[in-house]
């Protein structure tokens, strides 16, 4: 039995009465795993989903978090040390390959240097685990995506002048972190603008799914999930992931 891995940001909590929308794209993609962003407002997903939520406070932004599935054995949960704009929620579960550390992340939207510096904090955190995957809206342009069209200025080095700013995604690569789009994806890789996205968004890949060395051989599909109310639920399309590893047991009821 595969695991599957949801990221979705769902956008300032799903208020303006889009709550049901985002529930229905998260129970539509059937996730074992989600790592969601932007829970302003402490909306009910658990709730509305029956799934557990394990959130990280902000610094000074919105909270993230990780809903898990009754299905799967949690041993640990906590948040990523370090001082994170959003937040940096963190969860163990038990697989058959050995206990697999799921990251929920959202990274700093405006300036680059603190994307950089939060990436840090996030490859630290995973140097330390063998297994591990790291979802969430990064914020940030790949160096490997391709040249990009027009570019916003928070995606620019130097305060919106330089040139683009792939510093983030590029350290978490020499890090040793696989970009599972880029290893298995399907179908276009862009994650915004939806239906929702205003002047904030050019086409871009900002939502990504990276897994450490150990456990990225084992992703069979990744792809951005569009369509079935996803163009409105949020100014983010969700990308779907499915990684072929199996949970050990059940948590306790």
């Amino acid at each position: 039995m595969s695991l599957t891995l949801l990221s979705y940001n769902i956008l300032t909590g799903a208020n303006g009465g889009r709550l049901d929308a985002v529930c229905e794209v998260i129970d539509a993609a059937a996730p074992d795993v989600a790592a969601v962003q932007e829970l302003r407002g402490d909306p009910p997903l658990a709730e509305r989903t029956g799934m557990r939520l394990h959130v990280a406070p902000p610094r000074t932004g919105q909270p993230v978090g990780l809903l898990v599935a009754p299905r799967l054995r949690i041993l640990r949960h906590g948040a990523v040390p370090g001082s994170f704009h959003h937040g940096a929620a963190w969860v163990e579960i038990d697989t058959a390959a050995g206990p697999l550390t799921v990251v929920s992340t959202h990274l700093f939207p405006y300036w680059g240097r603190i994307r950089l510096y939060e990436a840090r904090l996030l490859a630290a955190f995973a140097r330390r685990r063998e297994r591990v995957v790291l979802m969430g809206d990064f914020n940030s342009l790949s160096p490997s995506s391709g040249p990009p069209g027009d570019v916003r200025r928070r995606h620019r080095t130097w305060f919106g002048r330089g040139g683009v700013d792939t510093r983030a995604m590029a350290l978490l690569a020499r890090r040793g972190l696989v970009d599972v789009f880029q290893a298995v994806g399907e179908g276009p890789g862009w994650t915004v603008p939806t239906a929702l996205g205003g002047e904030e968004f050019t086409r871009a890949r900002l939502d990504y799914i990276l897994a450490s060395p150990a456990v990225a051989g084992d992703f069979t599909t990744c792809r951005v999930v569009t369509g079935g109310g996803t163009a409105s639920a949020s100014d983010h399309f969700p990308v779907l992931a499915t990684c072929a590893t199996d949970p050990a047991g059940r948590s306790a009821p």
